[in-house]
């Protein structure tokens, strides 16, 4: 008896204006932030324990392919936090938010 072969759904692709704007986040708060992503991964290593990460991170930084969840980490790590507003609030000349 054969067995019938499952038809999988082809894999989503990011958009490439979506990882742009990924990279340009992640730099740009690096910048800020003044460290490097060789710093970074030392940092990650001392802090969270995670070892071996500084190819994976560098090549997560050229290909924009974080997960939310390692997003959230690093801004952990420098005392921030993510948050979602409109953008109608941040478009809004004179906002201080």
């Amino acid at each position: 008896m054969r067995k019938a072969k499952i038809k999988v759904p082809p894999k989503y692709k990011v958009p490439d204006e979506v990882r742009n704007r990924v990279r340009n986040f992640m730099n740009d708060f690096m910048q800020e932030q003044n460290m490097t992503k060789s710093a970074l991964a030392e940092l990650m290593h001392k802090k969270l324990g995670r070892s071996g990460c500084r190819p994976s991170l560098v090549k997560k930084f050229s290909n924009a392919t974080f997960q939310l969840a390692e997003v959230m980490e690093i801004l952990d790590l420098f005392d921030c936090k993510l948050k979602i507003v409109p953008k109608t609030q941040i478009e809004t000349p004179g906002n201080k938010d």
